[in-house]
């Protein structure tokens, strides 16, 4: 009796300690036309080359990834990797994260989904509800300091707000936390739509943008509220091509 009795306490401590164990991710990376690719996360690179890589046992919470082109060399003895995308990307615990690069959009696409049982489900779904409210909540305090500060009319006659540098503290810590350019795009488009800044201050934006294109975009919307309009034909030397170059250019000269 004292035999089986002790076997059940172990077995009811093993499990305990079982369930007490965070909770690990995984994370599934390809590309849109299924190229051969590498991958690295916090700056660790695992030795796997394929069409399509899966890294599992990885703690919740905030990484960096990179995603490589791989090219094996013609003897099969390695290959060339060109870094096509580099990002962060926050992994909620017991999930599992596909990301698709998308070579033609040049963008990340991501979907999400739980592998574990229907009660973590929940706790995650409190997760994400928590994690809204919170982002809520800083709105709020944004938009309680921009009420606080004084008001600067607009090229257009509306009100804008001053932003400062604690404003752009705040939006990068939230930018951090979005996968792909597109949603970065669009976080930064509607926090800035009423918003007053200087032609440094949109520099600085445009270095959270992974992708060339978005730059370009970003900085042709952010023309209508800054404040140094004189200044902003600066903001080329944040561009490589030509073509974005001009680009730019072309659009600031015509709204003049």
């Amino acid at each position: 009796m004292k035999k089986v009795l002790f076997t059940l306490i172990l077995v009811a401590v093993t499990v305990a300690n079982l369930m007490a164990q965070p909770r690990r991710s995984i994370v599934k990376v390809r590309m849109s036309d299924n190229s051969r690719i590498a991958v690295s996360i916090d700056d660790r690179y695992y030795d796997k080359q394929g069409t399509s890589i899966t890294i599992g046992d990885l703690p919740a919470g905030r990484h960096y990834i990179k995603i490589y082109r791989y090219t094996p060399y013609a003897t099969g003895r390695g290959g060339k990797a060109r870094v096509v995308y580099s990002g962060g990307i926050r992994l909620s615990a017991g999930t599992i994260t596909e990301m698709t690069y998308d070579v033609r959009r040049n963008d990340i696409y991501a979907t999400t989904e739980f592998i574990d049982d229907s009660y973590d489900n929940r706790n995650d779904r409190w997760d994400d509800r928590r994690d809204d409210r919170r982002d809520d909540r800083r709105d709020d305090r944004w938009d309680d300091r921009r009420d606080d500060r004084d008001d600067v009319y607009g090229n257009n006659g509306r009100y804008n707000r001053v932003w400062t540098q604690q404003d752009m503290s705040d939006l990068k810590r939230r930018v951090d936390d979005r996968i792909g350019d597109s949603d970065k795009q669009k976080l930064v488009e509607g926090v800035l739509k009423d918003r007053r800044y200087t032609t440094e201050q949109m520099r600085s934006i445009l270095s959270w943008f992974s992708f060339e294109s978005t730059k370009v975009a970003v900085a042709k919307w952010g023309y209508d509220n800054v404040s140094d309009k004189q200044n902003y034909w600066k903001l080329e030397s944040e561009f490589t091509f030509t073509s974005s170059k001009e680009e730019f250019n072309s659009y600031i000269n015509g709204r003049r």
